[in-house]
């Protein structure tokens, strides 16, 4: 299997990380921690959302936990958040949709991680292609992407 542009970035950064492939069969954490042995709990979504004015950030949460638009919102000072439309996430992410790393995409975002994954050693993200997940120390990711802790989901 070649490396992902996900990966590819990730090995310029100077982090561990191991790459976790499996085979695909639907989108969803549940399905991708299933396939890899893994707990939900350590398995993150990367979700893309949409803010009022236009501005889309990346929101990574766990695997078992729902993201929450509303705390969303103030956590990040927008009127609004929603999840954006699959068609617009792949856009801005460069990523299809159950294969959206927070790693290398198209455009540069701001992130937010849901601060529970904090107490975390390790996470498990999507590395930029279904089937395709990397897990890395919560610190690293945490620090390579500027990523903002906040409590994002319920």
């Amino acid at each position: 299997m070649s490396d992902t542009n996900a990966v590819k970035w990730l090995r310029t950064q100077g982090v561990a990380f191991d790459v976790l492939a499996y085979e695909f069969t639907k989108i969803g954490a549940e399905a991708a921690a299933a396939a890899v042995g893994r707990p939900l709990e350590m398995v993150c979504k990367t979700l893309i959302v949409k803010a009022s004015g236009n501005a889309f950030w990346v929101a990574i949460v766990p695997g078992d936990q729902r993201f929450d638009p509303k705390r969303t919102a103030a956590a990040i000072g927008a009127a609004r958040v929603d999840l954006a439309e699959q068609a617009e996430a792949e856009k801005v992410s460069g990523y299809k949709v159950g294969g959206i790393s927070p790693f290398a995409m198209r455009r540069k975002l701001p992130v937010l991680i849901e601060e529970s994954l904090l107490v975390l050693d390790r996470v498990i993200v999507n590395g930029g292609r279904r089937g395709v997940l990397v897990e890395m120390n919560t610190e690293d990711l945490v620090r390579i992407l500027d990523a903002r802790p906040a409590d994002i989901c319920h």
